[in-house]
């Protein structure tokens, strides 16, 4: 199993940050983090939250390695016709039916 510094590290050389500039963004000496990673001192739970923000990764990928199965995903759901350069929404017809019922909400909270 791969431990949660190695995959510090490995975004590190990924992102291209320095560790200087990883430790900083996350509240962390120098030492701190360098000892972290090296398995001498264990991360806290608010400077995990700290380097995962610092990094651009979830938390469940840092602390896991495994991808966030709760991420947001946004896909489109529309085709494009090159051709007309038109946009078409299949199976969209419940779609305006949800967002109206959503506009209702915010409107009604925020009365």
């Amino acid at each position: 199993m791969e431990a949660i510094g190695e995959r510090v590290r490995q975004r590190i050389r990924h992102t291209r940050m320095t560790q200087a500039e990883v430790a900083r963004q996350s509240e962390l000496s120098e030492s701190q983090l360098s000892k972290s990673l090296a398995g001498s001192r264990q991360f806290s739970a608010p400077e995990l939250v700290r380097i995962a923000h610092a990094l651009g990764v979830s938390l469940h990928w840092l602390a896991t390695g495994e991808p966030d199965p709760m991420e947001i995903r946004i896909a489109a759901r529309h085709d494009f016709d090159g051709f007309s350069r038109s946009y078409t929404a299949r199976n969209s017809e419940g779609d305006q039916q949800t967002l109206q019922d959503i506009a209702l909400l915010y409107r009604q909270a925020y009365r």
